[in-house]
C-alpha cells in the first residue's frame, strides 16, 4: 500500500498512479527502456505531451479553487433550523402557565386535564373589586369628665350602689367599666371599687344637718371621670349649752342642756378643760353621766382630766340612747372646790 503525497488517499501496492487524483506512484516499478533515446517512439506530429504540475494542481490557491456551496445543503439546513425552531416553541409551551396567550396556527393539542382547568377558569366569574367585609373596630370614644345629675344624700349608715344611670353621657358607659374610689373624710363614709356606697356614722357638727360634701369618683380605662357629691346626715341640728340647778350624788352644779334630745345616739367625742378656782382635787377621775329620755341619770364612762389640760375624749355608750342632758362631775371627797370648765361636743355617732 501507498500513500499518495498530493491527496494523501491510500492505495493499493499495485497501482502505478492515485485512483482518485491520478498521481503517479513514485514507489512503482518502470518499464524496462524502450531502447536508446534516439529510438523511442516520437508524438505524431512532433508534438510534446504536457507536463502535469502535480504540486500546484493539488496544492491550489484556496480563493482559486473554493468550491461553491451546493444548494441541497442550504436546505437541508434550513430544514435543521426550522426543526430546531419548533421542538423550542413545543416545549416553551409545554411548561407555559395557563390562561398565558398562545399562536392558535402552530399551538400543540392540549391535553383533557389542561381543557378541563381552561374551561373551570372561563367558567369562573371574574373577581370584582368589591372588598370583602370585615369586622369593623369600635370607635375611640373621647373621655369625658361628667357630675352626677343631683348631689347624693344618705342618712346614717345608708347604702347606695353607683351606676352610670345617675350621668348624662355622651355615649353608653357600662357600670363595670367603671372603677369606684370614696375620697377620705371623717364621716366614716366607705365605697367599693364596684360602687358599693356606705355613709358613716358620724355626725362631725351637731349644728349641721349634713356633714360637708365628700367626693366619690369613679374613673375608666379610657380616661372617663365620673363624679357623685355626697352629703350624709339625717338633716337635724343641736345645740349643746349649759344649764344649772342640777344636783345629783355629791354634785351640785351646772350641766350640759341638749336642744332637741338626741334620739338612739351610741356615744360622742367630748373636747372639755377645767381650771381649778379653789380648793382642792383628791384625784383626777371624773365621770361622764347622760340623763336617757330626759329622766334618769345613767353613768356612761370615766375619765381622766388634769387641771388646766384640754383633752378630748371619745365617750361611747354600750347601747343607743337617747338623752337630754350630759354632766360631767369629779370623783373626790373635798367639799371645798370650786373650778371653770369649757366643753365642745362633736362627732356625735348614730348607729
Amino acid at each position: 500500500m501507498w500513500k499518495c503525497t498530493f491527496c494523501e488517499k491510500t492505495n493499493f501496492d499495485d497501482q502505478k498512479v492515485c485512483p482518485y487524483c491520478t498521481a503517479p506512484n513514485p514507489a512503482a516499478q518502470k518499464p524496462a527502456s524502450a531502447g536508446t533515446p534516439e529510438h523511442r517512439a516520437q508524438p505524431q506530429g512532433g508534438a510534446t505531451p504536457p507536463v502535469q504540475d502535480w504540486a500546484s494542481r493539488y496544492n491550489p490557491d484556496p480563493k482559486a479553487n473554493k468550491k461553491p456551496v451546493k444548494l441541497d445543503q442550504i436546505l437541508k439546513y434550513l430544514v435543521i433550523a426550522a426543526s430546531a425552531v419548533l421542538i423550542i416553541y413545543l416545549v416553551t409551551m409545554l411548561f407555559q402557565k395557563p390562561g398565558a396567550k398562545t399562536d392558535a396556527a402552530i399551538s400543540p393539542v392540549p391535553d383533557q386535564a389542561l381543557i378541563v382547568q381552561q374551561t373551570a377558569e372561563q367558567e369562573t366569574p371574574a373577581p370584582t373589586d368589591t372588598p370583602v367585609p370585615t369586622d369593623t373596630p369600635a370607635p375611640t370614644r373621647e373621655p369625658v369628665v361628667v357630675d352626677a345629675v343631683t348631689e347624693l344624700y344618705l342618712d346614717f349608715g345608708q347604702t347606695y350602689q353607683c351606676t352610670t344611670k345617675d350621668f348624662v353621657l355622651p355615649y353608653d358607659i357600662a357600670n363595670d367599666e367603671v372603677t369606684w374610689r370614696c375620697a377620705d373624710n371623717e364621716d366614716g363614709t366607705t365605697c367599693t371599687k364596684n360602687g358599693k356606697l356606705e355613709a358613716g356614722f358620724y355626725q362631725v357638727d351637731p349644728e349641721m344637718r349634713y356633714n360637708e360634701e365628700i367626693i366619690v369618683t369613679g374613673t375608666t380605662e379610657e380616661g372617663s371621670v365620673l363624679t357623685y357629691h355626697v352629703y350624709t346626715g339625717d338633716g337635724e341640728t343641736y345645740d349643746f349649752t349649759w344649764t344649772s340647778g342640777r344636783s345629783m350624788k355629791n354634785y351640785s352644779g351646772a350641766v350640759i342642756a341638749c336642744s332637741p334630745m338626741v334620739v338612739r345616739c351610741s356615744g360622742f367625742t367630748l373636747y372639755y378643760k377645767y381650771e381649778l378656782t379653789d380648793g382642792k382635787l383628791e384625784a383626777n377621775s371624773w365621770s361622764v353621766w347622760v340623763r336617757e329620755n330626759g329622766t334618769e341619770w345613767v353613768r356612761v364612762q370615766d375619765i381622766q382630766v388634769e387641771n388646766q389640760v384640754a383633752e378630748a375624749h371619745d365617750i361611747v355608750f354600750d347601747r343607743p340612747i337617747t338623752f337630754s342632758e350630759i354632766c360631767i362631775q369629779p370623783e373626790t371627797y373635798s367639799y371645798n372646790y370650786s373650778y371653770q370648765d369649757a366643753f365642745l361636743i362633736a362627732y356625735m355617732i348614730f348607729y
